[in-house]
C-alpha cells in the first residue's frame, strides 16, 4: 500500500512539473500576451530540459525542448510559432523566431526590461538583427553564454556592456555603476543584476 501511494505521488508530481494536466492557457501567441501576463493557447506538452549532448551541440546552454506534444499535428506551431510557454507560473521564450534554434529559454527577469540566456545565433540575418553584428559586418561565430534583453517594444537584442549603457542612460546611478565594474560581454549574470535594479525604478 505505501508503495503504491508513492508511486501515485511520484506520478502527479512529475505530471505537475513536466505535464500539463488541465486546459487553461498555457502559450502566448505574441508579446504582448507576454507582458500582460494573459496567454491565451493551449497546447498538450512536456517540457524537458536539454541532455548534455544538447547542450554541448548548443553551446552551452541548457534549454528545453517541448516533447510529446498532442495531437502531433501542433507540433510545429508550438515550435516554432508561437511566442512563449508559461508552465507552473515560469515563462519561456521560444528561441526559434529569434534564432531559428528549436527551443525554449527560461526567461530570468521580468520587467521594463526582460532578459534571458539564449542559443547563439548563427545565421547572419539573425546576428544582424539581434545586434551581434553590425550592418556592414560578416557572421561571426557566437558560443556559450549569450544573454538577451527583451525591449518594452518586444523587439530581442544580444546584451552587451555598451548596449546596457544605453538602456540605463536616463539613471546616472546606474551608469557609473556599469562604469565602475568594468563589466564584460561574458559577465552575464552581472548584466541581469543590473537590469533587474533598473526595473525596480521603473515601478
Amino acid at each position: 500500500m505505501k508503495k503504491l501511494i508513492s508511486v501515485t505521488l511520484f506520478v502527479t508530481l512529475m505530471t505537475t512539473l513536466f505535464g500539463q494536466t488541465t486546459n487553461d492557457p498555457n502559450s502566448y501567441s505574441n508579446f504582448s500576451e507576454y507582458e500582460n501576463n494573459t496567454p491565451s493557447l493551449f497546447f498538450d506538452f512536456q517540457l524537458k530540459e536539454r541532455t548534455g549532448g544538447d547542450i554541448f551541440m548548443t553551446g552551452g546552454i541548457s534549454n528545453h525542448r517541448v516533447k510529446n506534444v498532442k495531437p502531433k499535428t501542433e507540433t510545429q506551431k508550438i515550435e516554432k510559432e508561437v511566442w512563449g510557454i508559461r508552465i507552473n507560473g515560469v515563462d519561456y521564450i521560444n528561441s526559434y523566431p529569434y534564432s531559428k534554434i528549436v527551443g525554449y529559454n527560461k526567461i530570468e527577469g521580468k520587467g521594463y526590461y526582460s532578459y534571458f540566456i539564449g542559443e547563439p545565433a548563427r545565421a547572419e540575418k539573425e546576428q544582424r538583427e539581434l545586434g551581434i553584428i553590425g550592418p556592414n559586418d560578416k557572421q561571426i561565430g557566437v558560443c556559450c553564454k549569450t544573454a538577451y534583453v527583451i525591449l518594452p517594444t518586444g523587439k530581442i537584442l544580444h546584451l552587451n556592456p555598451t548596449l546596457l549603457l544605453e538602456l540605463c542612460k536616463d539613471n546616472e546611478d546606474i551608469v557609473e555603476t556599469i562604469r565602475k565594474s568594468n563589466i564584460k560581454t561574458e559577465d552575464v549574470y552581472k548584466m541581469f543584476e543590473i537590469l533587474k535594479d533598473y526595473n525596480l525604478t521603473k515601478k
